[in-house]
C-alpha cells in the first residue's frame, strides 16, 4: 500500500482496529448525484476542493479546472468521464480491511438519480452484501419537512440504521421548531443523527448555520437523540466538546481534518488533545470524509497514533466509541470519565 499523495509506503496497519464514522460508498452515477447536489447554494465546494476531487477520481486537476470554468457539468465529466468503470465495492472493503478498518458508516443522500432512484436507495442496493461492514446513514433534506419523514421512513424499512443531514445545503438551520417532527422521529426510532457542524464554504448561507448551537438546541430539545457533530463543530471544537459533556449522547467526529495537525498551535483543536482524558475520551469519533484527504485510510489512523494519547485513548478514538455508539440499545453504557480542569 502506498501513499498516493507521495508515492511513500504506506504505515503499517494501526494496532487498534477502524471504524470510519463517515464514508462514502458511491457508484458513478451516485457520485454525480452527490456533485450536483453541491450546485445548489454550495458551488464553492467544486472550486475549493478542486485537487481533493481531481486526486480522488484520479483526474487531471488542470483539466478539471479549466473545464470548471464551464460550468459544473463539465467538470464532473472530467471527474466520472462516461466510460468510467463503476467502482469495485467488495475489492474497494477488502482493502479497507486490509488497513484495519473493521466497520463503516456511509452517508446517504436524497438527491434523485436518472433512473428515479435516490442516492440512498443506490447505497442500500450496493452495500446489502456488505451489512457485516457497512451501516447505511440515509440522507435527508430538510427544505420539506414532510418529504423529510417520508424519505426517513422509506430508508428505514429498506435497512438504513441512522440520518445524515447537511443544514447549508438544505439552507436551513436544522434547530428551527418547523424540524423537530422529523428529529423526533429519529428519536422515538433510535437512529442516530450525523449533523454537518462548524465551517462551511457555502458563501451564501450564513456562517452560523449547523453551529454547536445547532446541536445544543436539538441535544436539549430531544435528550434521546444520538447526534454525531461531523467535523466536530471545528473551529468551536471547545463549544461543541462542552455540548457534549453536557448531553451523553452528543459525539464529536472529525472527518475532513488531518490528526498530524491538531497539535499545531492555533489549530483550533487544543481542547480536543486538553481534555482527551476526561471529556473527550468516549466521545471522539474517527472519519475520513473519502474524498477529502484521498489518502489510504492507514495513513490518517496513524497519524491519530501519532498524537501521543496512550494505546486506550487512541483505540477509543479509532474505534471503540465508535463501536459502543453502534451497539445498539447498549450503546450510551460507557464509563463517564472523571472531569478536571487539566485534561
Amino acid at each position: 500500500m502506498t501513499d498516493p499523495a507521495t508515492g511513500a509506503a504506506a504505515p503499517a496497519v494501526p494496532a487498534a482496529p477502524v471504524v470510519d464514522a463517515c464514508a462514502l460508498l458511491y457508484d458513478n452515477a451516485s457520485w454525480r448525484a452527490y456533485l450536483r447536489r453541491f450546485t445548489h447554494g454550495a458551488a464553492e465546494y467544486l472550486d475549493v476542493f478542486s485537487k481533493s476531487f481531481a486526486r480522488f477520481f484520479g483526474a487531471d486537476h488542470g483539466a478539471y479546472r479549466a473545464a470548471l470554468a464551464d460550468g459544473w457539468e463539465a467538470a464532473v465529466d472530467v471527474l466520472l468521464p462516461r466510460d468510467r468503470p463503476e467502482p469495485d465495492l467488495a475489492a474497494y472493503l477488502a482493502d479497507r480491511a486490509a488497513q484495519g478498518v473493521v466497520a463503516e458508516i456511509a452517508m446517504g443522500s436524497p438527491e434523485r438519480l436518472p433512473d428515479g432512484d435516490t442516492v440512498n436507495d443506490r447505497v442500500l442496493d450496493l452495500t446489502s452484501r456488505f451489512r457485516d461492514r457497512v451501516r447505511v446513514w440515509a440522507g435527508i433534506a430538510l427544505g420539506d419537512t414532510g418529504a423529510a419523514l417520508a424519505e426517513l421512513d422509506r430508508a428505514v424499512r429498506a435497512g438504513a440504521t441512522g440520518l445524515c443531514v447537511i443544514p447549508f445545503l438544505d439552507g436551513t438551520d436544522a434547530a428551527d421548531p418547523a424540524h423537530t417532527p422529523v428529529f423526533g422521529a429519529a428519536a422515538e426510532a433510535d437512529l442516530p443523527v450525523w449533523l454537518h457542524t462548524g465551517h462551511h464554504f457555502a458563501a451564501g448561507r450564513p456562517t452560523g448555520i449547523g453551529s454547536w448551537r445547532t446541536l445544543e438546541a436539538l441535544a436539549a430539545r430531544h435528550p434521546r437523540l444520538t447526534l454525531v457533530a461531523g467535523h466536530a463543530g471545528w473551529p468551536d471544537v471547545m463549544e461543541t466538546l462542552l455540548t457534549a459533556a453536557r448531553h451523553p449522547r452528543v459525539y464529536l467526529e472529525f472527518s475532513s481534518h488531518r490528526a498530524r495537525n491538531m497539535a499545531s498551535p492555533g489549530s483550533g483543536w487544543e481542547p480536543l488533545l486538553h481534555h482527551a482524558r476526561t471529556l473527550a475520551r468516549h466521545r471522539v469519533l474517527f472519519g475520513t470524509s473519502t474524498w477529502v484527504n484521498p489518502l489510504p485510510v492507514g495513513v490518517l489512523a496513524a497519524e491519530v497514533e501519532a498524537l501521543g494519547l496512550g494505546e486506550e485513548i487512541t483505540a477509543d478514538w479509532l474505534s471503540g466509541n465508535a463501536l459502543r455508539m453502534l451497539d445498539g440499545p447498549r450503546r450510551h453504557r460507557r464509563p463517564a470519565p472523571a472531569v478536571t480542569g487539566t485534561g
